[in-house]
């Protein structure tokens, strides 16, 4: 399986406020990011899916991963 980064920008909604994200994250494909920002979106903070507006998902190169976890998750 080819791993890739992806870097994933939106927001969703907080209270009465909208809060913005991006966030860096690995999958095999563009559906495969956006399912686990969802994902983990819905986990942390309580978050429905329909509350949250995904605004863009940019594949990263290498050199523009700025996350150790990131990293870290695209070695093994």
């Amino acid at each position: 399986m080819t791993k890739n980064a992806y870097k994933v920008e939106g927001d969703f909604q907080m209270g009465r406020q909208r809060q913005h994200f991006a966030v860096e994250v690995v999958g095999k494909d563009e559906s495969q990011a956006r399912e686990y920002v969802l994902t983990d979106l819905g986990s942390r903070h309580g978050v429905e899916r329909r509350q949250v507006e995904i605004k863009s998902v940019t594949k990263l190169a290498d050199a523009d991963i700025e996350s150790a976890v990131t990293r870290r998750r695209m070695k093994e």
